[in-house]
């Protein structure tokens, strides 16, 4: 089963293969999604190809981004081109000329990209990164000192007015 919505608004699609081209779905489930120049809130699928659109929430085994955004993705294989994102888990991930927040992958393939924190197994290529595993401790513990600090900070202060 095959449908190709144009311009369409619906709640839920589900069906063995769905084409989105224009409009937005809430929830999507099917064996293979391909949207473009649309969106939806939620994707559960084994193949996802989405291009120029949007989706909040991506579950999928293999899943293919270009000139699109995802808020969460969690996929076996996963590709973004020209992409952003804010969570990518993967067990391999290929990232180009994309920009995203934090990757967990096993492994992953970074080119012309930058990312906030990556955490993976393997690494290929250049990765422009904001924080890498040890400035991400780092700041795991002054943030964890500072929090405890206005804490005990807090406790002394009511403490004196009772």
């Amino acid at each position: 089963m095959s449908e190709t919505p144009q311009e369409m608004q619906a709640e839920d699609l589900s069906a063995d293969v769905i084409n989105l081209e224009g409009g937005s779905v809430d929830t999507v489930e099917a064996e293979m999604v391909r949207i473009s120049q649309g969106g939806a809130n939620s994707i559960i699928a084994s193949e996802v190809e989405l291009r120029q659109g949007g989706v909040l929430k991506v579950q999928a085994e293999n899943v293919d981004l270009h000139q699109a955004g995802v808020l969460k993705a969690d996929a076996g294989e996963l590709a973004l081109n020209d992409s952003m994102s804010f969570m990518l888990n993967a067990e391999s991930a290929n990232v180009d000329s994309s920009r995203v927040g934090v990757i967990t992958a096993g492994s992953a393939t970074i080119s012309n990209s930058s990312t906030v924190f990556l955490l993976a197994g393997e690494v290929h290529g250049e990765v422009e990164t904001q924080l890498d595993t040890r400035g991400a401790a780092l700041a795991g513990l002054i943030a964890g000192m500072a929090v405890g600090l206005i804490l005990f900070v807090g406790n002394l202060l009511t403490r004196r007015r009772m």
